[in-house]
């Protein structure tokens, strides 16, 4: 009897032991089921996550070489790319980009940029172009979906099939990954885009300047097209890539922006204060034309230059030496009698000097655009613009020789009407008086403002001149 017992117990025992064991067992399993599907799910998610850092990343090396386009050749803009956008014809590259998380696992960029002639703005000729990207992150493990069928069906994510097919990108596969789709449309920006933009120092040495802006395009911010106070706006924003603005109490109607930097003087600021900017200028190489007027080569006293009623005519295009008028003497860039719109332009590889009570005078209805290598040096009223519209006298210092800081020195006893782009010169505009004002936009290497200067931005420039970058205009992600 005490063996049956003994057996019937250890058979008691055995039997809750295996019934304990396939407890834990099944537990085990259901808690192993349900760790496996959440990682599963997590992981999936951070992939997810990752593949729009890939297609917006893509978004960005498109922008880097559309800037890449924008410097003077051999610039290197799209190498490595299928082809140069234009006219409606795209450009793919593909890129894979390292990643340090999610055990290295590699993402893919692919990019398509195409400019089609809609996205033209007629207004000025700029094309906009259309970016789409396709980011791509391989999905690690089993091809099945985690812990919520929901949350796959959110994302969208390929596990046996390619959810969708066409004819733009090609990396995609029917192996498991996520994959986030974007278009984004970029806009080109003008070098023209600040009232004064300096890539290192930027001074204000006196507390009576004014800063401010107007738009010659809008009769509410303008009168005529020109200038006027009681019509001011706050767009007379000044920046500079450096770290300091002496600010001077000039009274700066817009904002004030430096790289990490600090702002003095700045009692008179009515914009907002940053130090979270930065703007590489684009440098401007030399003009080249296939053929110029030939005569004449320098301007050395009274001389006229005649514009051309189209744009870009050689007839209208002059490489001079040097200019140098003193003495009373004028250099006459002329149009038509009418005044009806006309075009010119000039590249001068020396100086620029206008002395006494001489003048470079811009016609009636010219648009004149002049290129310079040299040192320029405008004293008094040494530039005259009856129309008194800035857009029609652009000023682009030419990439200067290795080594060398050329000087632009700007008079400033009467009313200078002019855009000035050259980041590669120390730029200096001189005050002369009450009636000291400059309508435009000054940008330099170094920019100085002396003297009881008054500097009102047209806001119209920043449709104008040449491209400095470009920026996202509008962005959304293809979810089908």
């Amino acid at each position: 009897m005490r063996c049956s017992a003994q057996s019937q117990t250890s058979a008691s025992v055995l039997l809750w032991t295996v019934v304990m064991i396939a407890i834990l067992s099944i537990l085990g399993t259901e808690v192993l089921r349900e760790v496996s599907g959440r990682y599963q799910t997590n992981v999936q998610a951070a992939a997810w996550q990752e593949s729009i850092v890939a297609a917006e990343s893509g978004i960005d090396l498109a922008i880097i070489e559309l800037r890449k386009s924008l410097y003077p050749a051999p610039n290197h803009a799209w190498e490595g790319w299928d082809n140069t956008p234009g006219n409606g014809v795209a450009s793919h590259g593909l890129t894979i980009i390292p990643n340090a998380g999610l055990a290295g696992t590699p993402m893919t960029a692919e990019v398509s940029v195409d400019a089609p002639a809609e996205l033209i703005d007629p207004t000025n000729g700029w094309q906009y172009y259309r970016v789409r990207t396709l980011g791509t992150v391989p999905l690690t493990g089993v091809p099945r979906v985690g812990s919520s069928k929901q949350d796959n069906r959110l994302r969208k994510l390929t596990l046996r099939v390619q959810r969708f097919i066409d004819n733009t990108f090609t990396s995609e596969t029917n192996t498991p990954h996520a994959a986030r789709r974007v278009e984004a449309i970029v806009a080109p920006t003008s070098s023209f885009a600040q009232a004064v933009f300096s890539v290192g120092t930027l001074n204000l040495n006196n507390q009576n300047i004014v800063v401010d802006s107007y738009d010659s395009r809008d009769s509410t911010k303008s009168t005529n097209g020109l200038y006027d106070v009681a019509k001011r706006q706050n767009h007379g924003n000044i920046a500079t890539d450096g770290n300091l603005i002496q600010a001077g109490n000039a009274h700066i109607y817009g904002d004030v922006a430096t790289n990490s930097g600090t702002v003095t003087g700045v009692s008179n600021v009515v914009g907002v204060q940053r130090t979270d900017f930065y703007q590489e200028p684009i440098p401007i190489g030399e003009p080249n034309w296939l053929s110029i007027n030939p005569t004449p080569s320098v301007v050395s006293g009274t001389t006229t230059l005649t514009a051309s009623a189209t744009e870009g005519s050689p007839n209208s295009r002059y490489r001079l030496s040097r200019v140098s008028v003193s003495g009373g003497q004028t250099l006459t860039l002329a149009g038509n009698p009418d005044g009806s719109k006309t075009y010119i332009e000039l590249y001068v590889t020396g100086d620029i000097t206008v002395g006494g009570s001489s003048q470079i005078v811009l016609g009636p209805g010219v648009s004149a655009k002049i290129y310079f290598r040299g040192n320029v040096n405008i004293a008094g009223n040494g530039m005259l613009n009856p129309q008194n519209q800035p857009g029609d006298l652009l000023l682009y210092g030419v990439q200067p020789v290795e080594g060398t800081t050329p000087q632009v020195n700007l008079g400033g006893n009467g009313q200078i009407a002019a855009a000035v782009y050259a980041p590669d010169y120390d730029v200096t505009v001189n005050g002369g008086g009450n009636s000291g004002h400059v309508f435009g936009s000054v940008i330099g290497k170094t920019t100085t403002m002396t003297g009881v200067t008054n500097l009102h931005y047209d806001e119209a420039l920043g449709a104008a001149g040449v491209l400095n970058n470009y920026k996202i205009v509008s962005w959304f992600e293809d979810t089908r």
